[in-house]
């Protein structure tokens, strides 16, 4: 008799955290990182975007990368999506000045990180 309610109260203990996980053990939202790699293939007004250091707590793959970019920058290979499943974009700058990048990142439980951005300068050229 005594077997059995260990037994009857492990089976209700895997029923509550089956069914309540979600409270009990909440997902937390994944941090955008990136970095800024200047001066790819000797034209000063590319740069790569690397957020490969963005990351998520509870150990959730990150799924989406949501770029936010000002409307006169040309991203290789998109044409003019700025939401993508891959770390690393190549941007090419059109001017010489300070530019504004934002990154968001979506897990794969569908959390959004709060965003980061970073200023880029890019050189004069001539």
């Amino acid at each position: 008799m005594n077997k059995r309610r260990v037994v009857l109260a492990l089976l209700l203990l895997v029923a509550v955290v089956g069914i309540g996980g979600c409270f009990l053990f909440p997902n937390t939202p994944p941090t955008a990182a990136f970095e800024v790699d200047y001066n790819t293939d000797s034209n000063p007004l590319v740069v790569v975007l690397d957020a490969a250091g963005s990351s998520d707590p509870d150990g959730d793959e990150i799924k989406t990368y949501m770029w936010s970019f000002g409307e006169d920058v040309t991203i290789a290979p998109l044409d003019t999506t700025k939401t993508v499943h891959v770390p690393t974009l190549t941007v090419s700058y059109p001017f010489e000045g300070t530019y504004s990048v934002e990154l968001v990142v979506i897990d794969a439980a569908g959390k959004m990180s709060d965003p980061v951005s970073h200023e880029i300068t890019v050189p004069n050229t001539g």
